[in-house]
């Protein structure tokens, strides 16, 4: 139990008692004191259903922002949080996710807001372990805020309606940049699976790196925190898991075959996980073209139960103190038609960007 929320009903009164005028807000980094205040702004933008606990518990967002691996800001109006963005460090990774937004209504479209947008890319390009910086917008409305001048992000991937909130699954769309302030090598496969000419290929062609065909390193997909673990006679699966939108990230498979790999992570998505799990994500390195295949294929029993190619994450593993692309696969098993939010045309775009065989 972290401290009392603020209710929508302060909200109102809070609101009430001030003129939204245009005079300059406070722009600052977060402190714990503020824990509270940032928990209620996303207790009342995401109506009590973000799906990251760090945004919502007082008592574990206080204890993050004592942390080194977030660049966390805040505007307020005299004492009341009106908005909050941050970047949180991917450890090991060399990447840095800019999100956990929240802006209050009655403060959107604010020169403010940007402001604390800006001041967290730029902290974020200041680390000395940053590399990429990426983020996943829900909206069209989020996209054109938080879109850098500077530094362009290439919009390349949709995550196939992975979170749910509120009880609908929600569509988002990932964009990414390498760090304009370092030398990034990137190395890409002798055969992709972008189509040339694409929506896709445009925004790769955007990306600030050094682009080498190369090697890449054995592993199938890229790793991350996976705590939970499966095996079967067809293989082992280590995954992370998203409680409320009964999603899951592999982290690691191993299998004899294609096939096989294919079978360990449906059998996930069938129930053989402790968690129910609907949803079920892989960033596949993308010279594994066999394993991305077979999925995509899906099984000769049921040719529906397949993996689709969701999108493309250039430089998304890191190796060596080099970086490999990824592709994204995602799983669904649920029929509800996630809500994209104004981003359909960009989402569609990514999907009609790839090879047909996949």
């Amino acid at each position: 139990m972290g401290e009392p929320r603020t209710t929508h009903r302060t909200w109102r009164a809070v609101i009430a008692r001030k003129t939204l005028s245009r005079v300059d807000l406070d722009v600052r980094p977060a402190t714990p004191a503020d824990a509270a205040g940032i928990a209620g702004l996303f207790d009342r933008v995401y109506r009590g259903g973000y799906f990251f606990a760090e945004c919502t518990d007082p008592i574990l967002l206080g204890k993050t922002l004592t942390g080194s691996d977030y660049i966390w800001m805040v505007v307020v109006d005299d004492d009341l949080v009106v908005g909050s963005i941050a970047s949180r460090r991917d450890p090991g990774m060399g990447r840095y996710e800019i999100g956990r937004a929240a802006v209050h209504p009655d403060y959107r479209g604010r020169s403010d807001i940007v402001a604390a947008y800006d001041a967290v890319l730029r902290g974020t390009m200041r680390q000395p372990d940053s590399d990429l910086i990426y983020a996943e917008v829900r909206s069209e409305l989020a996209r054109r805020t938080f879109v850098p001048e500077a530094t362009p992000f290439a919009w390349t991937s949709a995550n196939g309606g992975m979170y749910r909130l509120n009880g609908e699954r929600e569509e988002h769309l990932y964009g990414a940049a390498f760090n304009p302030e370092r030398t990034v090598i990137r190395f890409v496969p002798p055969r992709s699976v972008v189509l040339p000419g694409s929506p896709v290929a445009g925004e790769i062609a955007r990306l600030r790196a050094t682009a080498i065909i190369g090697d890449y390193p054995a592993q199938i997909c890229a790793g991350g925190d996976g705590e939970q673990r499966y095996e079967s006679g067809n293989g082992r699966v280590s995954y992370a898991m998203f409680e409320s939108s009964q999603a899951a990230v592999v982290t690691d498979v191993h299998g004899d075959s294609p096939a096989d790999i294919r079978q360990a992570l449906w059998d996930l998505l069938d129930g053989a996980a402790p968690s129910k799990i609907d949803h079920l994500t892989m960033y596949a390195l993308a010279d594994k073209l066999p394993v991305i295949a077979e999925l995509c294929a899906g099984g000769q029993d049921d040719p529906g139960r397949r993996f689709r190619l969701s999108g493309y994450r250039p430089g998304w593993h890191s190796d060596g103190g080099a970086r490999y692309d990824c592709v994204t696969l995602t799983a669904r098993t649920d029929e509800q038609i996630p809500n994209r939010f104004g981003l359909g045309r960009r989402i569609e775009d990514v999907y009609r960007s790839f090879w047909p065989w996949t």
